[in-house]
């Protein structure tokens, strides 16, 4: 693995440049090669615990060299306001700095856990926990494996039982001895090379079965080890690297956060022996060494018979069938490609795994047919049961396919089924199936964003016209129109709308009245309440939800993007990455309006928030000192909430009145 920035090197160099250095040579790699007109696409990720988490973070927030090159040559010529030159900077570090990667942090149970701490604990506190196993783990070394990530294992969170804080030493140090006739100084139990990989301090006691794990709230062991250069440990605060992290992701959009705990675990080739260690760039296949993703897609909104009507109902018949004809065509993919691969772990991979990406698009439209809420109850059950049902259609055909082919030489049954994935998401059928011929592919199912391929497909047929595009993945539908200005038409505006609105619109004759509509209320008289479940509309929470139960019965993973507001306060971007680590999803994008650079933008007249921002704001600290913040900075208050100077303004007077109305 990449040694840490400053880290020893037995050469010239003398130390090391770190991890994050060699993500721009990625990135430009990616986008200067192509191939039959195509470029490559690049995920970049980093472990939570490496100590170049904080650069890993920041590589697209704050501005290079280069970067910084420009804006001044910009801010010299004198040609530029000081509000441009802010929007320069942003396009310049957006356009110049690892454009050409997504950037991922995989986090663990670990670190959410110390989070959580602080939150919930407080963040001075000393916490001790029982430790029911003796098994330590003080030193290990990464380069003894070949990635970072393996080289550490995750620590099991159910060997600790939480069962006494302390507001200070002093008192930890009385119960001990009270407890346990035990003397332990404030300095140990602070010196970070006296824990263990996992930053407790342990400490024995009379019990044949375990020990106690003392730490500070939310203390948090940034790690790397290695022969060549020894340890480095780092003892941060987790709260104050999860502040970076939703900084980072509301000013720029990334990184992306991987629940890397859950992904292993339910990561089926972990348990025979092919461990992933990265992700595609969409982060909906988790891979092995070598791996590579093997994409496809049913377009469920083909599968409605008696559409919009009270007849309607799903083909249940046609879906299966689909199922087991793309399960045999992915994995007749990964035999034509496995002697294209040009390196040697590429072929063993493939041979090895015959992993499938066999997923989902147009769900959406396939409810809307049906007359039913994306986020209702009947919505999410039959969500789940269109997933329970192609996912163990999909396996009952891999398992056929290695009867009449061969199974994949690393399936091991007795290892296999002890994954919770295989436990928890097939049927027994299935799994009499499997046991009886094996698999002929280690995992199978994954939801892609679908971008592309959704917005060329097929959705709907009417008369002989056919409609084209549908939602991707799981997503519901963005918006149900656009507003599009043609310049071969005299900038004439043309609304544009999604094609299974359009179906609907041209099906019932409601074309002038859909014209007329100047914005998405308008429509309400016309279209049916199941057509407004959009994007900006779904509560996060029940995206999650969603999302979680079609989880269930995905292998892989699924990428899926949540929308928020320009507006949206900082702290919103925290809650819903807790919340859905606590709804045990693998992974999730959000994506903050304005948190990117607008190539287009309908928008005639700047908002309140656009006018704000460019504010600049005086706060004075406890100590009596000033500092200046623009109206959009993220701001850590005093009770721990992220904000910035709008949304506290926002709240200040919103407060007054109250107090006036009362």
């Amino acid at each position: 693995p990449l040694r840490p920035k400053d880290s020893i090197v037995h050469n010239a160099a003398d130390s090391s440049t770190g991890a994050v250095s060699f993500m721009e040579l990625y990135s430009q790699t990616t986008g200067l090669i192509g191939q039959s007109g195509r470029r490559g696409a690049l995920m970049l990720t980093i472990d939570v615990k490496h100590p170049d988490i904080f650069n890993f973070i920041s590589i697209k927030k704050n501005p290079n060299w280069v970067s910084e090159q420009i804006v001044q040559q910009c801010e010299w010529s004198g040609k530029f306001s000081k509000e441009q030159l802010k929007e320069v900077k942003k396009q310049v570090v957006e356009n110049t700095q690892v454009r050409f990667a997504n950037i991922s942090v995989k986090v663990s149970d670990e670190f959410m856990q110390a989070v959580q701490e602080e939150s919930q604990l407080g963040r001075d506190k000393i916490l001790v926990y029982y430790k029911k196993t003796k098994k330590r783990l003080t030193k290990a070394y990464q380069d003894e494996g070949y990635y970072y990530s393996l080289g550490i294992p995750a620590k099991d969170l159910t060997h600790y039982d939480h069962i006494q804080t302390f507001d200070n030493y002093s008192r930890l140090s009385s119960w001990l001895n009270s407890e346990y006739g035990i003397s332990i100084s404030e300095a140990d139990i602070r010196n970070s090379y006296l824990r263990d990989v996992y930053g407790d301090y342990l400490c024995e006691i009379p019990d044949e079965n375990g020990e106690l794990a003392i730490r500070g709230s939310g203390d948090y062991l940034l790690y790397f080890a290695s022969k060549p250069t020894g340890e480095i440990r780092n003892l941060i605060k987790a709260r104050d690297l999860w502040n970076s992290l939703v900084e980072s992701n509301y000013r720029t959009a990334e990184p992306g956060l991987i629940f890397w705990t859950k992904m292993s675990a339910y990561s089926p080739s972990n348990y025979v022996g092919r461990p992933i260690i990265s992700t595609n760039p969409c982060a909906e296949v988790p891979l092995e060494a070598g791996g590579a993703c093997n994409l496809g897609s049913i377009n469920l909104s083909r599968f409605i018979s008696n559409p919009f009507t009270k007849d309607a109902a799903v083909d249940w018949d046609g879906i299966h069938q689909s199922v087991q004809s793309l399960v045999r065509f992915l994995d007749n993919i990964v035999s034509w490609n496995e002697i294209l691969n040009p390196l040697a772990k590429q072929k063993k991979a493939a041979s090895e795994t015959r992993r499938l990406g066999l997923g989902i698009m147009g769900i959406a439209d396939m409810l809307l047919q049906l007359n039913v809420g994306y986020d209702s109850k009947e919505g999410v059950h039959l969500m789940q049961k269109i997933m329970h049902d192609i996912t163990n259609s999909a396996y009952q055909a891999s398992a056929r396919l290695a009867a009449e082919k061969r199974a994949t030489p690393i399936f091991d049954y007795e290892k296999y089924a002890r994954g919770p994935f295989f436990q928890e998401a097939l049927s027994s059928e299935t799994k009499e199936l499997i046991k009886k011929n094996g698999l002929r592919n280690i995992a199978i199912t994954s939801i892609a964003p679908t971008g592309s391929i959704s917005n060329i497909i097929k959705g709907f047929e009417l008369n002989g016209r056919n409609y084209i595009g549908v939602s991707g993945g799981i997503e519901p539908i963005f918006s149900l129109f656009y507003n599009r200005r043609s310049e071969s038409f005299g900038n004439k505006i043309f609304k544009v709308f999604h094609s299974m609105v359009q179906a609907y619109i041209d099906l019932k004759g409601l074309q002038k009245d859909a014209e007329m509509a100047r914005s998405e209320k308008d429509l309400k008289t016309i279209l049916p309440d199941t057509f407004f479940r959009t994007a900006h509309v779904i509560l996060f929470e029940d995206r999650l939800m969603i999302q979680s139960v079609c989880q269930k019965y995905v292998d892989h993973s699924i990428s899926s993007t949540i929308n928020l507001p320009e507006t949206v306060e900082p702290e919103e971007i925290s809650k819903i990455y807790i919340r859905a680590w606590q709804y045990g999803l693998k992974g999730v994008t959000i994506y903050r309006d304005g948190s990117r650079y607008s190539i287009l933008s309908t928008e005639s007249e700047k908002s309140e928030f656009s006018r704000f921002k460019e504010k600049t704001f005086k706060i004075k600290t406890g100590d009596g000192e000033d500092l200046e913040f623009a109206g959009d900075e993220v701001l850590r208050l005093p009770d721990g909430r992220l904000s910035t100077p709008y949304h506290y303004t926002k709240r200040l007077n919103l407060n007054k009145m109250k107090k006036v109305t009362r």
